[in-house]
This record gives structure tokens, sequence and C-alpha cells, in this order.
């Protein structure tokens, strides 16, 4: 007899297991058969996409084909989202299902929880990373209902062949599981219980400290002199050691967790080095430490990676270098160690002329906690968690990291990383540069936040940028405010009284559901729970910014998300009447140059099948066959802000509904037909 079930033979059963069916189907419905194609554009290489123009289409398409996700846009004519997918939960109920909405109220979507059983639902227009994230969710959603359903097919399998041999081991069996599973719950508890208790405490920490840094900044602006400038600088210096100590803790927490995550974005290699350097140059010269860098000048300089922690795996092995070293030189060296079509091997070194290590003390290093001697931690401070943190973020790239060294000689840390070549001209470089903007005049922000201190501070912040702004003390009244004003953007804490910032993010979204507004809301959050950001995109939220945050990140983050309206304060000859906007595209295809083109082309066919029909007066359904092209089309007039054609086929169609003189009708055509030409003439530009 089989001692665990997966040694029963599984392959006979037809269901076999969703993750070896390369790559999973997903069926999308949405009668705006742009966005079929642009959803079709940006997933395809992921998975096999199905698409529909109506539920009737789409539930022909589920009865033929394997789809384990459904994806359905709400407002459809003949049969709405809710009710094709009330249909699916019928006929299909182990397929996932998503909505998508833009307009619906609060019913549909209770309707769509309560008899479809969506796994969730999307606002329109859709993120791509986020709608990544959602289908990979949904998709092991599915994955687990299959392997559970497999799982009682064996059981029952095994059941009726072993009837009598499992009846004797129900007891025994039972009597493991109830341990199991409460040694289980133990774990999963002591878990939470610690990632709670490290969340709390960081945030406990990282409010008071935001404005202590926060303060240091607006301090060193004001042209301190002697003994003053001397105070500041101290305290800024130990806020950010008390802030290096707090994100060790974390990092070496999310390590043992297994969710320590990567980002790839392209990156200038010497200018990282360059900017590393200048952080350490004060500290190099205040010891009389000659501190330089040397670049192998055949590496790219533009590559793609996480510079982030390649920046904290330097400062990491920099900072040690300098603390130990009384006198010499600190050097940090960049090698290419080899270099392929797309991707090269880089060898980074920082060698100092410092006290050395031990022969005894040398493979102990990297361990947590540990030390090159006992009294290391009294002479010269440290809690040993910097080098474990280098060696566990070298690794968890793929990469190796050693260390040589000779007692009262010096030591050189050596690590090996591999990186993909970024392309210099990525298309995120043609997006307005708002950070050399020097203020943010016109800028409305709501400020969400119950920290009175933290109130203060960011209020200094944006009067220095001569942002305009208003204070909600909690979640409830930024809604209330929301409702009454117009914002640009929106900073919004995420632990207040009365309503967080999730519930106030999600009330938010829902009073932009009829209306064309979207306004960008960055979380301010000094939690570390390893689900945040997680929960921050499903609220509808577009991007977070860590407690204490840096001035500078402040400014950057809002500058990105209203450059639209920064656009309009810069001269007449940027903003010229009828250029078409790009950045929804751009952000969608992000570096990926190819996808952007193809969404432009897209675009282009659209317009081009628009004028078609446009010329097509003599059809007997002329007026029906250019409403249905104009709904159409709809989506890629939004997406590219071409405001006055909209206005001008919405004016023509009015002109047909009450039977026109056949001139006006012309002379309505001419002008949009010209309008078309001009906006196909600017896409293809942008495609070269």
């Amino acid at each position: 007899m089989p001692n665990t079930l997966t040694d029963f033979n599984l392959a006979s059963d037809k269901e076999t297991n969703p993750k070896s069916k390369k790559p999973s189907s997903i069926l999308y419905v949405d009668d705006e058969e742009s966005n079929l194609r642009i959803f079709k554009s940006s997933f395809r290489r992921h998975y096999t996409i199905f698409t529909a123009v109506s539920g009737k289409e789409g539930l022909e398409i589920l009865s033929k084909n394997d789809i384990q996700l459904v994806i359905s846009d709400q407002k459809m004519p003949q049969m709405t989202g809710v009710e094709f997918l009330e249909k699916v939960t019928e006929n299909f109920p182990n397929t996932v299902r998503i909505i998508l909405t833009a307009y619906s109220d609060t019913e549909d979507i209770m309707r769509a929880i309560n008899k479809c059983g969506i796994f969730r639902y999307l606002v329109k227009p859709w993120n791509k990373d986020e709608m990544l994230l959602t289908i990979d969710k949904a998709l092991e959603t599915y994955s687990l209902r299959i392997e559970n359903r497999q799982l009682v097919k064996a059981l029952k399998s095994a059941n009726e062949s072993l009837e009598t041999k499992v009846k004797e081991r129900t007891s025994e069996l039972m009597a493991s599981n109830k341990d199991l599973k409460r040694a289980k719950e133990q774990a999963e508890a002591a878990t939470k219980t610690k990632e709670q208790f490290l969340s709390t405490m960081s945030h406990e920490i990282r409010t008071p400290l935001n404005a202590i840094i926060g303060m240091t900044h607006l301090l060193k602006n004001n042209n301190l002199e002697g003994e003053m400038a001397e105070n500041v600088e101290i305290l800024e210096f130990s806020a950010q050691n008390l802030l290096s100590l707090i994100n060790s803790v974390l990092d070496i927490s999310k390590m043992e967790a297994g969710k320590m995550a990567f980002e790839q974005a392209v990156f200038d290699l010497p200018a990282l080095i360059q900017h590393t350097v200048e952080i350490f140059k004060a500290r190099a010269d205040e010891k009389n430490i000659l501190l330089r860098s040397n670049i192998d000048k055949n590496i790219p300089s533009s590559l793609l990676g996480d510079s982030t922690r390649l920046s904290q795996i330097l400062n990491n092995l920099i900072g040690n270098a300098l603390k130990f070293t009384d006198e010499g030189t600190v050097t940090i060296t960049v090698r290419l160690l080899c270099h392929k079509t797309e991707k090269v091997e880089l060898l980074f070194a920082v060698s100092d002329t410092g006290i050395g290590i031990s022969p005894e003390k040398i493979n102990t290093i990297f361990e947590d906690f540990s030390q090159a001697a006992e009294d290391t931690s009294r002479k010269y401070g440290g809690t040993g968690l910097g080098l474990a943190i280098t060696k566990q973020l070298v690794e968890l790239q793929g990469g190796a990291i050693n260390v040589m060294s000779t007692m009262m000689v010096g030591s050189t840390f050596s690590f090996q990383l591999g990186f993909q070549l970024g392309n210099v001209q990525s298309i995120t470089a043609n997006l307005p540069n708002t950070t050399n903007i020097k203020n943010l005049k016109g800028i409305n922000v709501l400020v969400v936040e119950d920290n009175k201190v933290n109130q203060i501070l960011v209020k200094k912040f944006l009067n220095n940028w001569e942002a305009k702004y208003q204070i909600a003390a909690n979640g409830k009244i930024a809604v209330d405010l929301f409702s009454k004003n117009d914002f640009d953007v929106i900073l919004m804490d995420l632990q207040m009284p009365v309503m967080d910032g999730y519930e106030a993010a999600h009330e938010i979204r829902l009073l932009e559901n009829d209306s064309n507004k979207f306004t960008p809301i960055i979380a301010l959050t000094a939690s570390t729970l390893l689900n945040e950001r997680e929960r921050i995109v499903k609220v509808g939220m577009n991007d977070f910014l860590s407690k204490p945050f840096n001035p500078n990140e402040l400014y950057q983050k809002i500058a990105q998300h209203s450059y639209k309206q920064l656009q309009r304060q810069l001269p007449q000859k940027n903003i010229e009447k009828g250029k078409l906007n790009y950045s929804y595209f751009k952000n969608l295809a992000s570096t990926d140059k190819a996808f952007y083109i193809e969404l432009l082309e897209l675009s282009e066919n659209d317009l081009t099948e628009f004028s078609r029909v446009l010329e097509s007066t003599y059809l007997s359904d002329y007026e029906i066959q250019l409403a249905s092209v104009h709904h159409k089309i709809r989506a890629t007039l939004r997406l590219l802000d071409i405001k006055e054609l909209e206005v001008q086929i919405s004016q023509l169609r009015r002109i047909l509904s009450k039977g026109s003189q056949i001139s006006e009708i012309g002379q309505n055509i001419i002008s949009i037909q010209e309008s078309i030409e001009t906006a196909i003439l600017q896409i293809r530009k942008e495609r070269k």
C-alpha cells in the first residue's frame, strides 16, 4: 500500500495540473475592439488569449476551449458583464472570473461579488502591472481549485480500492493530521506575530523619525553656520544611523520569509558609482582617507537591474571599509568579466588599507550579528548585520561574494553580478522631465495625515515648492474634501483613526466611477508588512513612499504623478493645440519599444477604419455604422487625449439625428477627416 497520496498514479486523470500547461488560457470580453487588441498585445507573450465582443460569443468560446480565467467588461449591449458572468458561474464553475468597470455603481459590483463569485473587480483604464499581478493571482487560484479536485479524485479512487486498509489507518492519520495542523497553526501564528510586531515597532519608530529627518532637511536649507550647523549634521547622521538599523532588521526578516523582491529598471552605472562616492566623501575627508573609484571603460553605462539594492551592497561594503581604515585608501573597482549580446557579467571590489581580518574569523563575518572580534562593536559600533545582508542580497541575485584580508594590511571584498543591457533611449526617457521644474506652482495637493508633526512638515515642503494644498486629519475628511474639490495628487497616510487610508482610497475611486477623473494617490506608509504594496494596489492607489521619506523623493513622486498639470505651466509651444498625448501608452509599454510601436499602429488602424466609414455616406444604415465605429474608437480617442476630434464626431452624430442639410453634414465630414489625417500623421511621426 502506498505510504502517501503522492504515491498514487494520477497520470490517468484527464485533468492535468494547470501549472504544466504553458501558456494558460484567458478569455477577455469587451465590446470595444481597441481594448481587446490592447489586452491581447499586452499579454499574448505570457498567455493564450481569446477575445470576444459580447457575452454570447464569450460563452461559445468557453464551450469549445479550456479557459482558466475570464475577464469581462461590465457595460456591454444585450448582455452586461454581470449577466455574462452569472452564466459562466453556472456552466463553468471552475473558471476564475474578473470584472472590469469604469462607470458601474456599487449595486453592480455587489451583484458580481454575491452572484458571480468574482475573484476581483478592476477599474478601467487598467494598469498593465496591476493587471499582470491580478492575472497571476487568479491563475494561482484556478490551479489550487484543480489540484483540490485531483486530490479528491485520488482519495476516492484509493478509498474504493483500499477501503479496508484505509479504515484501519483512519484514526492514526486523523491524529497525525491534527498534530501537523496544530504545529502549522502555531508556526503561522508565530510568524504572523513576529511580522506584526516588526511592523508595529517600525511604524512607531519611523513616524517620529520622519519628522526628525524632515526637519533636519529644512534646517540645512537655512544656511546655518558654526556650532548650529554642526549640531544639525550630528542630528542627521544619528537619524540616518537609526534608520539604517531599522532597515537592516527588516531586510533580515524579509529574507527569512523568502519575500525579498528585486526590481528591474534601467540605471546609469557610472552615475550610481559617482553618487555613492559623493555620499561617503565627507566621512573619508574627515579621516583623511583617499576615496577613489576605478570603472572599466568597456562597461555599458546603461544597465537593467535593481540599482537600489546594488547601492545598498556598495554602501555596506564602503561604510565598513571606511570604519575599519584609519589611514590610506579605499578603492571601488568595477571590471567587465563577460559581455554577451544582451547581458554583462561584472566584478565589483571594495579594497581598503585598514586593520584586516584574522584568518580564524574570516569565515564567520557573513553570519548574522557576527563581527571580526569581540570588542569590534565597542570600538567601532555596528550590529554585525551589514555583511550578512550584503551576502544574501548578492546571492539572491545569482551572484557570489568573497573576501581576502591580511591583518594590519587591508581587506578586499568582491562580488560578481550579472545585468541585462538597458536601452539608453528607453521610452520612459521621453516622458516630461518634471524633476527639472523648479516648483510645483499650480499643483493642488490633498494631504491626508493624522500626525500633527508630519502635517507641519509636509506643509513646509509644499509651501517651499509653491504648491496649493489642503489637510485632512483622517480618511473620512479626505473623502468629503475630494467630493467638493479638484486635486492633482493625493498624499495618503495608511494608518489613521475614523477611516484609514485603504478605505479612503477605495471610497475616492468609487466617487470617480461616474466621472472622467482619475486622481493619482501616493501612499505614505511607515508600516513594513510584506503584503503592504499588494494591498495598496488593490484599493486603487498608484504609488507609495516609505516613511521616513527624503524631501527630494517626495517632490519627485508628486512631480511624476502631476506632470500633465505641470506641462500646462510650460510655454505655449509645448502644448500645441491638437497635439496627441502618448503618456498612457508609454507608461503601459514601459521600456518595451516594440510594444509601444504596436499600440501606435493599432491606434492608427482604428482612425483609418473610422475615416473609411466616414466616407460611406451612400449606405442606408450610415448613421448606425458611424455610431458603431465611433463606439469602438472611443478608447483610442480618450487614451490619446484627442478631445477636439471627439467633439467633432459627437457634433456630426447630432446633426445626422436631426436630419440636417447635406451641405452642413458634408462640411462636418471634411473637418473630421482633416483632424483624423492630422492625428494619423502625428502617430506615424511618433513611430519613427
